[in-house]
């Protein structure tokens, strides 16, 4: 099944799509002018790779870089000229991707002496980056992320649209053509246009797009807290509501057709408030993912650091085996420091989560001692010494 026929299916019938699973990996990766990197190059195996080192070695550059595989700017969310080598102007991401038995070289480059903008292709061939969820999804974890149950809201839908796009294609554009429509009649209202018809045309479209948005975050939503309610994981459970004007309407609502016609009304009677404030009220890009701690029953804005570390993997863990479960693919791991902050009952417990998935994950550490837990095939490259060997060769 591929990953834009999801949005067109129930999650009853998904099920159906659960018997074989296809191991896609990152067999090699080439990188040119790439923050520390002038040049590097490296071949894996499917199975676990961890990479260790000093602080500043380049452990989660290697991260960053395999995350431009997605639509977006990365990991870090920086400004690409920040990528390049020594700020150069230029850099160069090549993977082997393998999929299905198959085999897809794609790459990712700046060039600022010919656009601001990253190019990206497979097999020769120039795609959108926002076409990439075709081809791969990957999933990460990173220390960034490790206050986003106490910051704003607008980190959190991020966060969920970014995990959103890897099941349905199709949602990384209707994000960028929603913010586009938004961007377009926030400068009617700050030009303080009474322009009726083009406000019209522009509601159309937020409404157009908007709601699609909103479908397909409660359509993953909903496969995600069902997996997690069935989750054995040794870690808490999470459940996880979007909340928002516009979204409580559309929980309380089946009909769509009504819907989307209260979203285009209620735009219209906020025009004249939305003046004042200069920006659009209402809408997806005013929501908030309310994480809670399932068996405590407490927002996880109030639980400890720890626990919030644990809900966060807990919702990664299920974001992997959902995809797996739905799409027929192996998901891409991007973990950076994770083991470093967890105890060794839980060191263990992901450990053999990442095992359990068969998927192809990586890992950064400062010690090699973190992933001991893993087995043979796994593989550990120190980045100090630049050596390579297997998980339990100590």
């Amino acid at each position: 099944m591929s990953l834009s026929k999801l949005e067109d299916i129930n999650l009853n019938q998904l099920e159906n799509y659960s018997k074989d699973i296809n191991i896609n990996y990152i067999s090699s990766l080439k990188l040119s002018n790439y923050r520390n990197y002038k040049s590097y190059k490296a071949s894996f195996d499917k199975y676990p790779i961890a990479f260790v080192g000093k602080n500043g070695v380049g452990k989660t550059n290697i991260l960053e870089s395999i995350s431009l595989m997605q639509p977006g700017r990365g990991i870090r969310s920086v400004k690409l000229e920040e990528m390049s080598y020594k700020y150069s102007g230029n850099f160069g991401i090549n993977i082997n991707l393998k999929k299905n038995e198959e085999s897809f070289k794609i790459g990712s480059s700046l060039d600022l002496e010919v656009s601001k903008l990253r190019k990206v292709k497979v097999d020769g061939k120039y795609i959108s980056p926002l076409l990439l969820t075709k081809y791969l999804a990957v999933i990460s974890l990173t220390p960034l992320m490790d206050k986003i149950f106490i910051e704003g809201s607008t980190n959190r839908r991020r966060f969920f649209d970014k995990i959103s796009w890897i099941f349905i294609s199709s949602h990384a554009q209707n994000i960028r053509l929603y913010e586009k429509s938004i961007k377009e009649r926030n400068n009617l209202l700050k030009d303080n246009s009474n322009d009726a018809v083009w406000f019209n045309n522009i509601e159309k479209q937020i409404v157009k797009y908007g709601t699609q948005i909103i479908i397909d975050r409660f359509k993953v939503l909903n496969i995600l807290n069902a997996q997690i309610k069935d989750s054995t994981a040794n870690f808490p459970k999470a459940s996880m509501v979007f909340t928002g004007e516009i979204e409580n309407t559309f929980s309380e609502n089946s009909d769509l057709d009504y819907f989307k016609d209260f979203f285009s009304k209620t735009l219209y009677e906020k025009r004249k408030q939305d003046l004042y404030r200069g920006s659009t009220s209402i809408g997806p890009h005013r929501a908030d993912l309310v994480v809670n701690y399932k068996e405590k029953d407490m927002k996880a804005s109030l639980c400890s650091t720890g626990e919030q570390k644990s809900l966060l993997i807990s919702i990664i863990l299920s974001v992997a085996k959902s995809y797996k479960k739905y799409t027929n693919l192996s998901p891409i791991l991007l973990l950076d420091e994770v083991f470093s902050h967890l105890d060794n009952d839980k060191k263990q417990s992901l450990s053999k989560e990442i095992e359990n998935l068969k998927s192809q994950a990586f890992m950064t550490g400062i010690d090699e001692s973190d992933f001991v837990t893993f087995n043979k095939d796994s593989c550990i490259i120190n980045l100090d010494d630049s050596t390579n060997r297997s998980a339990n060769e100590f």
